[in-house]
């Protein structure tokens, strides 16, 4: 299969994204093409007691409540394990207690390049403050093996970094004694 060449043209900053602006050198002729650049972020699948700890909160790009793993950018220099525990703190107060890195996922590679450092902990019951970024409105919801099988079943569970954390999980044999099965 033959490589159609990238040649980027612009790129346009608009506030936490980057928008290269290029076009594809195809048989055809150069046809437009774009990829949203950003920064990486890292997400964990903490788990308390045998629950998931989730971060419930509204999206405004979805315009709904969505359930989430807690989750944000990874800082220009920031080891990305590092950036996924102080998510968890800000988001949850949770603290872990073992952290299992579960390897990088990539969300949207068909527009972004958008990289997402995955990682599961469990976690002690014991909380810390939440230091919830500014506009950030989150609650901490726990939720049981069954109630996310359900919602997987039903289709309301569409946090992708979620189902790959599950499949990691349950592929190295984690996900019961994760869940206290």
């Amino acid at each position: 299969m033959q490589l159609y060449p990238y040649h980027r043209i612009k790129t346009v900053s608009l506030g936490r994204y980057r928008i290269e602006l290029g076009e594809l050198a195809t048989e055809m002729g150069p046809l437009p093409y774009s990829i949203v650049r950003m920064r990486p972020f890292a997400c964990v699948a903490a788990f308390v007691e045998g629950r998931l700890a989730l971060v419930r909160q509204y999206r405004h790009s979805v315009d709904g409540w969505t359930l989430e793993l807690p989750a944000g950018g990874v800082e220009p220099g920031e080891d990305p394990q590092a950036g996924a525990l102080r998510e968890l703190r800000e988001e949850t107060g949770l603290v872990p207690s073992e952290v299992i890195d579960l390897g990088v996922v990539y969300p949207s590679i068909g527009s972004t390049d958008e990289k997402c450092y995955l990682f599961a902990a469990r976690c002690l019951q014991e909380r810390v403050t939440c230091e919830p970024d500014p506009g950030e409105q989150t609650e901490l919801v726990y939720m049981s093996r069954e109630e996310l099988e359900h919602m997987m079943d039903d289709g309301t569970l569409v946090y992708p970094e979620l189902y790959v954390a599950w499949l990691k999980l349950q592929r190295a044999g984690l996900l019961d004694q994760l869940f206290g099965a």
